[in-house]
């Protein structure tokens, strides 16, 4: 009975054993990385964090990781397609991060009208490659699995609805009453946090099905 579960579970119809090996050993990096990066989405949260020192240090940290997260991506899209387009973003983000670094450096100029619409841009442009991104990386994760762990593919892409949902909550209390809103906003920051806690465990997950699926095939040769 557990056997028939397994071989339900973990097809393999898609992967080479080279290949699952290969993205597991990279989805094992861009693990560790995400957690960085998730600690430096909160150092860099103007929403958090209130001290400049520390919203410079996160911007730092986010720009490096983005850049590393984007590359990686880059480097497995060899395998999966989708990786690209989420590098390309990512790459997109790190550029974005390190505007908003030399914005922080200035705040003197904070109060020019100039100057806050070309923050808003920059945002704009940031959270439209960030959208893109996280489909394109969260659906690549979901092609890689299919036929290794379709269950977990299928949490992949639920997990990508429960993000874009937060993102509609955080975006409609802007347009909702101020106390309202403000409890969305909460809503939406934690449930964001909870998506990113939820791609570090889904990242390893991923990575741990690869491996075991790559020594699988090799055991049967």
């Amino acid at each position: 009975m557990i056997e028939t579960i397994y071989e339900e579970r973990y097809r393999g119809e898609g992967l080479s054993p080279e290949s699952a090996h290969f993205l597991s050993s990279w989805l094992m990096i861009l693990f560790g990385l995400f957690i960085l990066n998730t600690i430096a989405s909160i150092l860099s949260s103007e929403i958090i964090i209130t001290s400049q020192d520390l919203l410079i240090v996160g911007n730092i940290i986010s720009f490096i990781v983005s850049i590393a997260y984007g590359l990686i991506l880059l480097k497995i899209s060899s395998k999966e397609e989708k990786y690209r387009i989420a590098g390309y973003c990512f790459l997109v983000t790190s550029a974005a991060d390190a505007i908003k670094l030399i914005q922080i450096a200035a705040s003197g100029a904070s109060e020019d009208v100039d100057f806050i619409a070309f923050g808003f841009i920059i945002s704009l442009v940031s959270l439209i490659a960030e959208l893109i991104g996280n489909y394109s990386e969260f659906t690549g994760h979901s092609n890689v699995l299919e036929g290794v762990d379709d269950e977990l593919s299928e949490m992949w892409l639920r997990l990508w609805k429960l993000y874009i949902g937060s993102l509609i909550a955080m975006l409609c209390s802007i347009i909702l009453a101020y106390v309202v809103g403000m409890l969305l906003i909460i809503g939406a920051v934690i449930v964001i946090f909870i998506v990113s806690i939820m791609k570090i465990v889904y990242i390893y997950q991923t990575s741990k099905a690869l491996d075991e699926y790559n020594k699988r095939l090799r055991s049967e040769v």
